[in-house]
């Protein structure tokens, strides 16, 4: 059956563990290594605090016997996550795949195609539901008692859950798609759009978990209010907590039949989406082309910025930093008379607001690694800037600064705003600008070497190497681990040393480091491009 043929193609293209590690396991074995042991430290460590919270909330609400009310979040987790999902991979997926024009013309219905796409992308969905939603399952059945038939039932209907969303905001995506097709900027229309309706979805969030005694407390109303008033919730509590068979059986019929009818509905719909997507908008210009002689530097960050709003993934994932500490700076502003009145609450753990804000701002430049990962986004053209009369230490310290710029300037203005919100002494604020300089420095730096140890140039789409690649996972994790140095250094001389003391000791450490990492770039830098 041609369905299944399809799948076994897409599966081996895209959930394949060459295609999961970056690597060959065959012919890289370190590498295969040292990613595996990276994503089950990430994931691990996330899982571990995520499990624990849930597993202490499920004890409270075990002794007013109420453990039901964690199949709310159960539901509520798998939904959301399968919105997000679908909002942010249903376009390349659906609407705009880039194997279209080898798929179209062959003797395959187009209802077949897409429903091999849809089925790759549920996999995608069910993996990070299970794993997202098994600590909160666990402590449902830890503390309410464990029940066979109960897991059977849990486990067909997070299957169910993500039919439905994916069904509403596949056809919400596809309307952007065509709608955002119809402008020549429309990838730029596309990415404001995401973001938009992320830092919506987020600052709702943010506002119940603000509402109780703790984030879940201030979620549970929400999330019970929702699981009741939407039919699919409610078939799913009853079918998994009461056992109920009519239940389970109406959300397996409501789901498939949404999934089906949605696959009829569309066919002719993403076909025509896919035809738009391959023409390009040009207009006439009668402007006179005039030839400037820049920096080599600057044309190398023109062309990052450039690459970098041209791929929307891209600009999501490291996008997402930068954009918060924007938002950050003026909530701050907003907010300050309520985080205020949690002075106590710092002070009595041993942390002054300087440092939580040093700690939030380090997590948000980690999640800026563009020095990591641009080198590997020239893909198959790397020959073309190999082959260049530019030096390679060059191109690195390019990419490098585009990071750098990316980063720091909005960090700095976090930290200003923050400074004037909360009253920070002068001599705080210099230590601290000085530390976030050190810190944007040093991990653009390690992303730079870690790009050029681990690239990864053979890939399909650029989501490979955003997401999945072995430099990702390292220019995120090499920034935690500076961080994670600058903090013990503070937890032990917290009680000796001043905070300016300490901060400008940290600074120090970074600086020369980044000493270490420049030298390192400029002298090997092009005996491994050599050998790239």
């Amino acid at each position: 059956m041609m369905y299944f043929k399809l799948m076994k193609v897409f599966f081996k293209e895209n959930l394949s563990l060459k295609r999961i590690l970056g690597t060959d396991i065959k012919t890289s074995k370190i590498k295969a290594i040292l990613i595996i042991i990276a994503i089950i430290y990430g994931f691990g460590s996330i899982l571990l605090g995520f499990g624990y919270l849930f597993f202490d909330f499920g004890r409270i609400l075990s002794e007013v016997n109420m453990t039901y009310i964690l199949l709310d979040f159960v539901f509520v987790y798998a939904t959301f996550l399968s919105v997000f999902f679908v909002l942010f991979r249903a376009n390349g997926y659906l609407f705009h795949y880039k194997d279209f024009d080898i798929l179209q013309p062959l003797p395959i219905k187009s209802r077949t195609i897409i429903l091999a796409k849809l089925t790759v992308m549920l996999a995608f969905i069910y993996l990070t539901v299970f794993m997202i939603v098994s600590p909160i399952a666990f402590s449902y059945f830890y503390h309410g008692g464990f029940d066979v038939i109960k897991l059977i039932f849990l486990i067909i209907s997070l299957f169910l859950i993500p039919l439905l969303p994916l069904v509403i905001f596949s056809f919400a995506s596809l309307l952007i798609a065509r709608f955002s097709a119809n402008f020549r900027y429309g990838k730029a229309l596309n990415i404001i759009l995401m973001f938009t309706f992320f830092l919506g979805i987020m600052y709702f969030s943010m506002s119940m978990n603000f509402s109780g005694d703790s984030p879940l407390t201030g979620q549970m109303d929400f999330f019970t209010g929702i699981s009741k008033y939407v039919i699919t919730g409610k078939w799913f509590k009853l079918a998994v907590d009461e056992l109920n068979v009519l239940a389970l059986l109406g959300l397996i019929g409501v789901s498939v039949a949404l999934l089906v009818g949605f696959v009829f509905l569309i066919e002719k719909m993403v076909v025509k989406t896919n035809q738009m997507s391959m023409s390009t908008r040009v207009r006439t210009s009668k402007k006179t082309v005039i030839s400037k002689r820049r920096n080599i530097i600057v044309n190398i960050i023109d062309k990052e910025v450039k690459k970098f709003f041209n791929v929307t993934i891209y600009v999501f994932n490291s996008g997402f930093g930068p954009i918060m500490m924007a938002i950050g700076g003026v909530a701050i502003l907003i907010f300050k008379e309520d985080l205020l009145a949690y002075i106590d609450v710092f002070s009595g753990i041993g942390l002054g607001f300087e440092a939580i804000i040093l700690l939030m701002l380090g997590f948000l430049i980690s999640t800026v690694f563009t020095s990591a990962i641009s080198l590997s986004l020239e893909g198959k053209n790397f020959w073309i800037l190999k082959s260049l009369p530019i030096k390679a230490e060059t191109v690195m310290f390019g990419k490098m600064l585009f990071n750098i710029i990316l980063t720091l300037p909005l960090a700095l203005f976090a930290l200003f705003m923050s400074g004037l919100a909360l009253s920070f002494e002068f001599v705080n604020m210099l230590v601290m600008v000085l530390y976030l300089v050190s810190l944007c420095f040093l991990s653009s730096g390690l992303g730079s070497i870690v790009n050029l140890h681990f690239p990864k140039f053979n890939y399909v789409n650029e989501t490979e190497v955003v997401k999945q690649s072995l430099g990702a996972i390292l220019g995120m994790f090499s920034t935690w681990l500076i961080l994670t140095v600058n903090a013990v250094i503070y937890y032990y001389l917290r009680d000796s040393q001043s905070f300016e003391v300490i901060i400008f000791l940290d600074a120090l450490l970074n600086i020369a480091l980044f000493a270490v990492v420049f030298f390192y770039i400029k002298k090997q830098a092009q005996p491994i491009f050599n050998k790239l």
